[in-house]
């Protein structure tokens, strides 16, 4: 994967954190759970060597409003299933500021590996008292490829662009600053008899731009070695 489409990976959706959090590090949220990973010294709890910092002196959280849920996440329609995407996106600021993960567990399904990894590390930010300053997504437009009628299945792709953030993982050391990068989320979906949820995700380039030579989003920063988001491999954060 060439470097602008990394920096993509990595930065939008900080979706898959493929960023230093604090004391647990890049190998302990990339690598198995468990083991001596999490006992490592103090080199593993900064990797980066970053500079300390006073807590009170970093960027204040913001207080956002939890997003309304709009009408559609209940339409099995492709109406409904581009909703459910668009949702996940808008609310993106609010849990990374908030901890507040339950927008993202009501619409995503349990058994799609990449979306559990995400929140597990959106946790882990808000138990580190980590938090996003910024980061919010713009979502320019929509489309769905269903199976069905009505659709039980099918594929959204939305065109984002997310502002440039401050992620203040650890409030003890130097905060990360994010550019704004543009992209596209590419979702499979599925109504579960009741709403969507997201089965599986993946990044690519924006729409238009020269393709990459390979792999998906889990080639960002070693962490992947290509294959499906669905093995963790694409899109793992």
């Amino acid at each position: 994967m060439n470097r602008p489409v990394q920096r993509l990976v990595v930065i939008a959706l900080a979706l898959l954190l493929v960023v230093p959090l604090g004391v647990m590090g890049i190998g302990q949220l990339l690598g198995p759970r468990g083991g001596d990973q999490a006992t490592e010294s103090s080199a593993v709890e900064n990797p980066e060597n970053r500079p300390t910092a006073d807590p009170a002196e970093q960027p204040p959280r913001p207080e956002l409003p939890r997003p309304e849920e709009p009408a559609g996440l209940t339409t099995q329609s492709a109406e409904g299933a581009q909703a459910t995407l668009t949702y996940l996106l808008d609310s993106y600021d609010f849990m990374m500021s908030s901890g507040d993960t339950s927008v993202w567990e009501d619409s995503v399904d349990p058994n799609c590996q990449v979306c559990m990894r995400f929140l597990d590390n959106a946790q882990v930010l808000g138990e580190q008292g980590g938090y996003l300053v910024g980061g919010a997504f713009e979502v320019h437009s929509t489309t769905f490829s269903g199976n069905g009628e009505p659709p039980a299945t099918g594929t959204v792709v939305a065109q984002f662009t997310q502002e440039e953030s401050i992620l203040v993982d650890d409030p003890h050391l130097q905060a990360n600053q994010l550019a704004s990068v543009t992209g596209q989320l590419i979702a499979t979906v599925a109504w579960d008899g009741e709403r969507w949820r997201v089965t599986d995700m993946t990044i690519a380039p924006p729409e238009g731009a020269a393709p990459s030579d390979g792999g998906g989003a889990g080639d960002a920063g070693g962490a992947g070695d290509g294959g499906s988001a669905g093995d963790g491999g694409s899109a793992t954060g």
